[in-house]
């Protein structure tokens, strides 16, 4: 591993431990055992190096998903694993971290949103004509809808005040979505996730 990704995997790690505003230079580069002019020479700041961690970890995403599509028999089946692998990784307070440091990547985090409903929405299409999605739904509009109300669970102060774990709200929020656009045949699908998911203790 070269010093490049030696610092982009520290400093993502570091970055979801401590979040943005605790990792300094100087902390990633006690984390890689490396002199902070090594690390200047490679990164010359810090919101380089977020933007960089940020931009990899994107990609590495996107190689996940189509990972669980070719593995997947349907689309229901790869929008469940990938709902699953998704809510293990970061935080919307994380991003909103970054955002509020660095206002400049607010407009990126923006094109990314875009994209998320565009894929989202050819997803939908897709079992729409394997018969889990009902026909005549917009499916741009109901990506866009989906990520409009999790969007407003991850800024929402009362989940937890309420006594809910927030984990549990944003599961049921994917799976009343679901529901909501599934067809017979899809929430068929839909009851045996969930089953499954309760038995593995994944959902």
């Amino acid at each position: 591993m070269d010093n490049k990704q030696l610092i982009i995997n520290r400093a993502h790690k570091l970055l979801l431990e401590i979040g943005p505003t605790s990792m300094t230079m100087d902390t990633v580069a006690r984390a890689c055992g490396m002199s902070k002019r090594t690390l200047y020479e490679i990164f010359p700041d810090k919101k380089t190096l977020i933007m960089e961690c940020i931009h990899v970890e994107a990609k590495l995403r996107d190689q996940e998903a189509c990972k669980i599509f070719l593995e997947a028999s349907n689309c229901f089946e790869a929008l469940f694993n990938i709902y699953k692998s998704s809510r293990q990784k970061r935080s919307q307070a994380f991003l909103d971290d970054v955002k509020r440091l660095y206002p400049e990547i607010l407009e990126h985090h923006k094109q990314n949103e875009k994209q998320f409903i565009d894929q989202l929405s050819m997803v939908l299409s897709q079992a729409q004509t394997e018969g889990m999605v009902v026909d005549k739904i917009d499916t741009k509009i109901a990506s866009f809808l989906f990520l409009s109300q999790m969007r407003s669970l991850h800024k929402n102060p009362n989940i937890e005040d309420m006594g809910f774990e927030s984990v549990a709200v944003y599961d049921s929020a994917f799976v009343n979505f679901m529901r909501g656009i599934a067809t017979i045949e899809g929430i068929e699908y839909i009851e045996t996730q969930i089953k499954n998911f309760d038995t593995n203790k994944n959902f």
